[in-house]
């Protein structure tokens, strides 16, 4: 019987293997032949003689013994001698029986020809022809199940103590290796070392605890804790090679490691260095603007006392001063926290330069400014520090040159910044900052211009401040606005010809001299081509049906090229004579007029023409771009400040109504003629009412709205808008608009919470001095100098009327003083004295000019004792000693500290 309980003298399912016997029919010698042993790694095939046979799981090869049928092992195939017989196949077909019984092997069959037609072995198919069978191939491997059987074996060892099973890849695994893996995936060994063995109770204790000892024992054992060859390599000496490239890779390969370890070395000392140096967060002071803010100054009161003693010191001298002090009198110091912040401030007021920054998200102090977007500000990202880094650099150049007396194209300097690719910045704001370069006329290098031609620091301060609507210096003023802002929408739409002819060469075919008219005539072939010229079931009127005239005159006007349009006339003056005999007259008295406006009895005659042409004309008749010229000539039609056939994009219809205003002394004009700057911030108010609402940006982006505010000269109400979404650019818009006195600065109550307030004439105004404080909040903890050229921006509205330009100054020395006393680092703002005497001038004191103090002595009476004093009255002894040592106050050095003694 077979290992699967089957007859032996059938075959099995993957086949038989049959050997020939010494009593076969053809009366052949005995032959005694080794036994045919198949394994699971050979097949082998041997002759035995016919005696008793007991095979094993793993039976010694080479081993003669009687064959002994119906044995068979798991990876044995032998066969014995048996009577012949007739025996059925698989599927019960009759096959030819041979003189030995047929035994199979699990997985290395070797069958006869049977009901299937499998191929038979050589011996069975000589016996069957009644030949000599041919002598069998003898396969003997004594000692191969043996070195199997021994390396299995090891394995194990190793697996149970050995360190290195781990480390070495499995090519072949048994079965017991299989076995064992899984007991190992499933957490449970079947032999423990001594070493490894632990505690049943340990085991109870981490498993009552929901603690998974196969997962742990798992991620114990995948941690590498044998150093790397990197760092053990870099410091081992190179042996002397004689083959000279592979010692010189190695010596190179050396030097490399050792540089790549001292750079990360030194990134780690570096920002080591810069956690100390920066990262100092006080806590104490952000707890007592906890408890300011519910209303609980009080209990800070109490409290402040223990806690300046408990703060440990950081160091002493004059730079960063140690926390600790003592305070005697506790009622005072409990008055003094009752009616003065931590900065000096009433406890009712909110600080001037706000707290710093220590997430990623900047949160505004404005609450106007919340209401009205729905959002806090844009996010802190690496594009917008890179920004916050250059602007700081060009603030810092301003500051300077205003140190020096010289003018700073201070607009060319931002746009430059603004122009830096990064971020998400709509192009808009580019296009806002050349519209006030357009505005106030500022040279990129004011060192070459003229002086005359170089506007000066507050230049335009009292003619924009001027609040009577008819003055001679609002009327300045707004018509500075009109014609800037149409000349950089004429410089935009002419950088885009350019533009479009030279991405469309073939169709523009420019050809001979660039200039402006043959450039226009290049623009119209482009857009004749792309279809856009005109609507198809109209015809534009051409010379010798080549080029359009009219076309051509409107796009010079477009571009702001109006002297080239009437010498475009005047040299095509037989056809324009033919078509409109005295449009000659109209442009040649448009071009000379530098307001752009026609005598009265012009005006009269170019109105009546356009009226019958209007009137008169068969539908489809007209030249489109004849009409355009008319009305903008003639300014004809001012209720419908539209141009009808021609396509149209935002900014040119924001050209035509720039083009159409004037601003004139309002008494001597006609009603029909009035249209100017003050009817175009009403459109633009209502296009901002009507698709900028809060949580909408509109057609086109905020940028959009932002660039009309700002060509509409609203400046107060286009920061106010534009600093929800970029606080950045909105801050260095301000200070460029105040540098040159374009911005109302707020001075009334509600300022210190509203960024926007309108004063008692309806007058829109802007915080300007608490927004730059809380600008500051994003670096001024890492760069104080540039903290410092900001702050002193506040006291450009110094020389404002009144009371307005006191308060301004004040509010700059609050901000300062806020600023010494949150950073402590007094020797580096105010100042040092050696033990010789002398003094050493600090960042403040080095723009005393800037700040409207006059002289050394000025500056330690509003600076440095003040901020003494409110460090003493909020018992930070050491710092009032400090503060009080740089003002040279030494009375009150020796007061304060016998106090504290």
């Amino acid at each position: 019987m077979s290992l699967f309980s089957q007859p032996a003298p059938r075959s099995s399912i993957f086949g038989s293997l049959e050997n020939q016997s010494s009593t076969t029919a053809s009366s052949q010698p005995q032959q005694s032949q080794d036994s045919g042993t198949g394994s699971i790694f050979a097949n082998l095939q041997t002759q035995l003689p016919s005696q008793p046979h007991q095979s094993s799981l793993f039976s010694a090869p080479g081993t003669s013994k009687p064959n002994q049928p119906g044995q068979t092992s798991l990876f044995q195939s032998l066969g014995s001698s048996q009577p012949q017989q007739q025996t059925s196949g698989l599927f019960g077909q009759p096959q030819p029986a041979t003189s030995q019984a047929a035994t199979s092997s699990l997985f290395a069959p070797q069958a006869t020809t049977g009901a299937l037609g499998l191929s038979q072995p050589p011996q069975v198919q000589a016996a069957h022809n009644g030949q000599q069978p041919p002598a069998p191939v003898r396969l003997s491997q004594p000692a191969y199940f043996d070195s199997l059987l021994e390396k299995g074996k090891k394995r194990a060892r190793d697996a149970d103590g050995g360190t290195s099973f781990n480390e070495l890849p499995g090519l072949q695994l048994g079965l017991s290796d299989i076995a064992r893996r899984v007991r190992e995936i499933g957490g449970v060994g079947t032999h423990m070392p001594a070493d490894r063995a632990a505690d049943s109770k340990a085991h109870y204790l981490l498993a009552a605890s929901g603690v998974n000892l196969g997962t742990t024992r798992r991620d114990l054992d995948a941690l590498n804790v044998q150093p790397s060859a990197s760092t053990t390599d870099i410091n081992v000496p190179i042996e002397w090679d004689p083959d000279t490239n592979r010692y010189m890779d190695q010596m190179q390969q050396q030097s490399t490691l050792k540089m790549i370890a001292e750079g990360i070395e030194r990134a780690h000392r570096n920002f080591d260095a810069y956690l100390d140096e920066n990262i100092d967060i006080n806590w104490e002071a952000q707890r007592r603007k906890i408890y300011e803010h519910f209303g609980l100054a009080s209990n800070v009161g109490e409290r402040s006392d223990a806690a300046s003693q408990l703060s440990p010191g950081v160091r002493g001298s004059f730079g960063r001063s140690t926390r600790r002090g003592q305070t005697i009198n506790g009622n005072q110091s409990k008055q003094s926290a009752l009616g003065r912040s931590i900065f000096g401030q009433s406890s009712l007021q909110k600080s001037v330069i706000g707290t710093p920054n220590t997430g990623y998200k900047t949160a505004s102090l404005f609450t106007d400014v919340e209401d009205r977007s729905g959002q806090g500000a844009v996010s802190d990202d690496r594009f917008s520090r890179d920004k916050q880094t250059k602007f700081a650099e060009k603030v810092q150049a301003l500051n300077r040159a205003r140190l020096q007396e010289r003018p700073h194209p201070v607009l060319h300097e931002f746009k430059e910044v603004q122009m830096q690719p990064g971020g998400e910045s709509p192009y808009q704001l580019i296009d806002a900052f050349k519209a006030l370069i357009e505005i106030v006329r500022e040279p990129s290098n004011p060192q070459n211009a003229s002086q005359t031609d170089v506007p000066k620091q507050r230049q335009f301060l009292n003619d924009y401040l001027d609040e009577t609507p008819n003055s001679a210096r609002q009327v300045e003023i707004r018509k500075r606005i009109l014609d800037g802002s149409r000349r950089s929408l004429e410089q935009q739409f002419f950088e885009g010809v350019e533009s479009l002819i030279n991405r469309n060469a073939r169709e523009a075919n420019l050809g001979g001299v660039p200039t402006a008219v043959n450039k226009i005539r290049a623009y119209i072939r482009v857009r004749d081509v792309r279809k856009d010229l005109k609507p198809d079931e109209l015809e534009l009127q051409k010379i010798d049906d080549i080029e359009p005239l009219w076309a051509v005159v409107y796009f010079l006007l477009r571009c702001g090229l109006v002297q080239d349009a009437a010498a475009y006339v005047k040299e095509h003056a037989a056809p324009f004579r033919a078509i409109e005999r005295n449009f000659a007259t109209y442009i040649t008295s448009y071009a000379k007029d530098k307001d752009r406006r026609l005598p009265r009895d012009l005006q009269d005659r170019i109105n009546t023409e356009y009226q019958q042409k209007a009137r008169m004309a068969p539908e489809n008749s007209l030249d489109p771009y004849k009409m355009a010229c008319y009305k903008i000539i003639g300014r004809c039609e001012l209720t419908r400040r539209t141009i009808e056939g021609i396509n149209q994009s935002s900014n040119d219809w924001l050209w035509l109504q720039f083009c159409l205003a004037r601003e004139v002394n309002r008494v001597d004009e006609v009603a029909g003629d009035v249209f100017g700057l003050d009817e175009i911030r009403e459109s633009v108010s209502e296009i901002g009412q009507r698709h900028y609402q809060k949580g909408q940006e509109g057609l086109g982006g905020y940028g959009t709205y932002f660039h009309l505010l700002i060509l509409a000269g609203m400046f107060e109400q286009a920061i106010s808008f534009l600093y929800p979404y970029t606080y950045v650019a909105a801050v260095h818009f301000a200070i460029a608009l105040n540098y040159y006195g374009l911005l109302r600065v707020s001075d009334q109550p509600g300022a210190e919470t509203d960024l926007l307030t309108y004063s008692t004439k309806d007058l829109p105004q802007i915080s300007f001095g608490r927004m730059l404080g809380y600008y500051t909040r994003d670096f001024r903890t890492s760069n104080l100098d540039a903290a410092v050229d900001y702050l002193v921006l506040i006291c450009l509205n110094i020389d404002l009327p009144g009371a307005a330009g006191k308060s301004q100054a004040a509010l700059c020395h609050e901000a300062l003083r806020e600023l010494v006393l949150e950073s402590r680092e007094f020797a580096q703002l105010l100042g040092d004295i050696h033990k010789d005497g002398t003094r050493l001038k600090g960042t403040i004191e080095q723009r005393l000019n800037l700040i409207g103090l006059s002289d050394q002595e000025m500056f330690l009476k509003t600076v440095t004792v003040q901020a003494a004093s409110v460090a003493d009255d909020n018992g930070r002894t050491t710092d009032a000693v400090l503060l009080y040592h740089l003002a040279e106050d030494y009375d009150n050095v020796i007061v304060i500290v016998n106090r504290a003694l």
